[in-house]
C-alpha cells in the first residue's frame, strides 16, 4: 500500500540525523514524496527523544551513530515509553551489532546505507499502512461502541416508555374492572329479586330471559374478578422467601378434593421440593396449574395428576402433568393469552385468565413456562423460577 492512496490520512514523521546536509536533503526528498506527512527533524538522539515526547510522531526514522545520544539509545527509550510507535533504522554494513540490537528491541524496519530511496519509501509505506489500519480499526471500534451505547439508550428509553404505558394500561384496566363490579352486582341482584318476588307475574319465556340475564351478569362478574386478579398479579410487589412447593401442592390438592369429594384421582406429588419465590404468587400459580389438571381430567376413567421436578441443562424444571383431554399443539401459542380458551365454556368452566396469570407470575420470578399436549392423552406444563445462567431459552428442556 502506498501512503499517497490515502490523502485524507495525516501522519507525522521524526527524522533524526546529526549531519545537517544529509538531514536537509533527505527531508526535502520525503516532503516531496509524502505531502500528507508532517516531517520534523532532530540533530541527535537526545534532541530526538525530546521532540518525540513533545510531538508524539507516528514514525521515527533515525541514524545510529550520533553525538550526545546515539540512535540505539534513543530508540530503546522511545520504545519503553511507547512500544507501538514505528521505528525505521538507517544502518551501515559496519554497524551490524547495533542493527541486531535494534531488531531485538522491536524496530519496525531498517534500511542499509547508502540509502536506496525506493526501499526507504517502501519501509515508510509499510509503517504507514500498519498505522492507518490501526486507526481504521480503532475508528470502527469507536463507532461500534458509540452505536451500541446509542442502541442501549434507545432500548432503555423504549423499555421505560413501554413499562410506563403498561403501568397506565394496568391501572386503567384495574379501574375499569373495579368500576364495572358495582353495576354488575346491581344487575345480578335485581334479576334475582325479579325471579324471587315477581315470578308469578312472568311467563316461562320471561323467566328464561331473566335467568339468562342473571347468568350473563354472573359470567361478566367472574371475568371482571379474573381481570382484577390478573392486574393484582402484575402490580403486586414481589417478596421472595424459601417455599416448600411440595407442601403447597398437597394443600391445593386437599382443597380440590374437599370441594369435589366425589372425584377419585391418582395424584402424585414429589416430596421435599424447595425453592425461593413469592409464596402468595407461587401458590396462585400452582392453584391454577393443578386446578386445570383436576378440571380437565374430570371425564377420564382413571385420572392421574403429577407434580414433580427434573434437572435440564443444569437448571431445575418443575412440571404439572395429567392424562386429561390435552390440547392440539397447533394452538399452544394461545395458552397464555388472557381470555383465550382451547375448549368451549359449555364443556369446562373458566374464563381463560388462569394460565395468563401463571405466565405473568413465572415471568416476574425470572422464569419461563411452556407446555406440551396431545388431544385425548393429556398435557404437561413445565416452568422454572429463575433466569438461566446460560441465557438459553427452552432448547434441550423436556417438552421443548
Amino acid at each position: 500500500m502506498e501512503l499517497q492512496q490515502y490523502p485524507d490520512f495525516r501522519l507525522s514523521l521524526l527524522y533524526v540525523e546529526d549531519e545537517p546536509e544529509i538531514r536537509e536533503l533527505l527531508r526535502s526528498v520525503l516532503v516531496r514524496k509524502f505531502p500528507n506527512v508532517d516531517i520534523r527533524t532532530a540533530e541527535n538522539g537526545m534532541a530526538g527523544l525530546e521532540r518525540f515526547r513533545e510531538q508524539r510522531p507516528d514514525i521515527i526514522l533515525t541514524d545510529i551513530r550520533m553525538p550526545v545520544m546515539d540512535g540505539i539509545q534513543m530508540t530503546r527509550r522511545i520504545l519503553e515509553e511507547d512500544p507501538a510507535v514505528s521505528v525505521i533504522i538507517i544502518s551501515a554494513c559496519s554497524e551490524t551489532d547495533y542493527l541486531l540490537e535494534a531488531i531485538k528491541m522491536g524496530i519496525s524496519r531498517y534500511v542499509l546505507k547508502p540509502i536506496n530511496h525506493k526501499l526507504l519509501f517502501e519501509a515508510i509505506d509499510d509503517c504507514a499502512a500498519r498505522i492507518i489500519h490501526e486507526r481504521q480499526v480503532k475508528a470502527q471500534n469507536e463507532l461500534i461502541r458509540r452505536l451500541n451505547e446509542e442502541l442501549e439508550q434507545r432500548v432503555a428509553d423504549r423499555t421505560a416508555e413501554l413499562e410506563a404505558s403498561n403501568r397506565e394500561l394496568q391501572a386503567f384496566c384495574y379501574s375499569v374492572a373495579h368500576d364495572l363490579s358495582t353495576p354488575l352486582r346491581g344487575i345480578n341482584g335485581y334479576s334475582n329479586i325479579l325471579l324471587e318476588e315477581y315470578s308469578d307475574r312472568l311467563d316461562d319465556e320471561g323467566k328464561s330471559y331473566i335467568e339468562r340475564m342473571g347468568a350473563a351478569a354472573e359470567r361478566m362478574g367472574q371475568l371482571i374478578n379474573d381481570l382484577l386478579e390478573l392486574s393484582r398479579v402484575t402490580r403486586r410487589e414481589l417478596h421472595r422467601e424459601k417455599i416448600d412447593l411440595s407442601y403447597l401442592a398437597h394443600r391445593i390438592v386437599l382443597d380440590l378434593r374437599q370441594h369435589d369429594s366425589d372425584r377419585q384421582a391418582e395424584v402424585t406429588i414429589a416430596e421435599n421440593v424447595m425453592d425461593e419465590g413469592d409464596p402468595i404468587l407461587i401458590r396462585l400459580a400452582l392453584e391454577n396449574l393443578l386446578g386445570n389438571a383436576w378440571k380437565y381430567t374430570a371425564r377420564v376413567s382413571s385420572p392421574r395428576i403429577e407434580f414433580g421436578t427434573c434437572i435440564a441443562n443444569g437448571e431445575t424444571v418443575y412440571f404439572v402433568s395429567d392424562n386429561g383431554i390435552g390440547f392440539d399443539m397447533a394452538y399452544v401459542h394461545k395458552l397464555f393469552i388472557p381470555f383465550q380458551r382451547l375448549h368451549g365454556m359449555g364443556e369446562y368452566g373458566g374464563t381463560g385468565v388462569g394460565l395468563a396469570a401463571v405466565q405473568r407470575i413465572i415471568s416476574r420470578h425470572g422464569g419461563r413456562i411452556w407446555a406440551e399436549g396431545e388431544p385425548g392423552k393429556g398435557a404437561t406444563f413445565y416452568f422454572t423460577l429463575r433466569r438461566p445462567a446460560t441465557g438459553s431459552l427452552v432448547e434441550g428442556y423436556p417438552g421443548a
